[in-house]
């Protein structure tokens, strides 16, 4: 299969329509007063992990790969840009909630040595993985929340995660453009997901106990997400969807 060419521009142009969106006014904490406080602990986690990721945009620049340019290391420096706006986000929520801020996170450690090691394609995988278990997780916890600013709040994130989760997708489509590569793909994506799903429900799971968030629930949507970025990437969709759209 010839390689696949991919206009970054558009993506670049789809980043920067999102730049500035102002950060919301807390809602006094009172209000969230009768939540589970495993609830704020679960989100100073996702917090500390949604900050940082600025060294992939130096690799990018940096990397040979043919498929990308200058405009993919452009958007991908807006990317890093939106998750850290997640957690400014994640930070208000836990705060909201009553809970204090992490600095450090065994999970939070293992993700970020995990992709200091690996080169740019491996790292997206490990991103998109951090992606679908965004996805899946605030999805789950807006579900199970009162009407207020952190279920919208989460529900904004979720969407946010949709995008991105497009974005790595449209870069490792790009990386398997013969059979023999999409094979490595499945392989890594379903270990790299398989590892992730334990180390979540390990560190998330009283949030997810104390939410009334059953595991039958959790791993359907799981498999859900995991599906739909491994068909994204290999089952080859002749006109992906257009990024406006997203």
């Amino acid at each position: 299969m010839e390689w696949e060419f991919v206009n970054w521009r558009e993506w670049l142009n789809f980043f920067e329509r999102r730049k500035g969106r102002r950060l919301p006014d807390p809602e006094p904490s009172e209000v969230y007063a009768e939540l589970p406080e495993s609830l704020a602990r679960s989100l100073a986690i996702f917090q500390l992990g949604e900050s940082g990721g600025g060294t992939i945009v130096e690799q990018a620049r940096q990397s040979g790969i043919r498929s990308i340019d200058d405009n993919y290391a452009d958007a991908m420096h807006l990317f890093v840009k939106e998750e850290n706006r997640h957690a400014d986000i994640l930070a208000i929520c836990v705060r909201m909630l009553g809970g204090s801020l992490i600095q450090e996170n065994w999970t939070a450690k293992l993700f970020v040595g995990s992709r200091r090691l690996i080169g740019l394609r491996l790292k997206v995988l490990v991103l998109l993985a951090a992606e679908v278990v965004g996805l899946c997780y605030y999805y789950l916890l807006a579900a199970r929340l009162p009407a207020g600013q952190i279920k919208s709040l989460l529900a904004q994130l979720v969407n946010d995660e949709r995008a991105h989760l497009q974005f790595h997708c449209t870069f490792l489509r790009s990386q398997t453009e013969c059979l023999w590569k999409r094979a490595i793909f499945i392989i890594a994506w379903r270990i790299t997901m398989f590892a992730a799903a334990i180390v979540v429900l390990i560190d998330h799971w009283p949030a997810i106990r104390d939410l009334g968030i059953g595991p039958t629930v959790v791993w359907r949507r799981w498999m859900l997400y995991c599906r739909l970025s491994e068909r994204l990437v290999v089952g080859r969709p002749e006109q992906p969807d257009h990024v406006h759209a997203m």
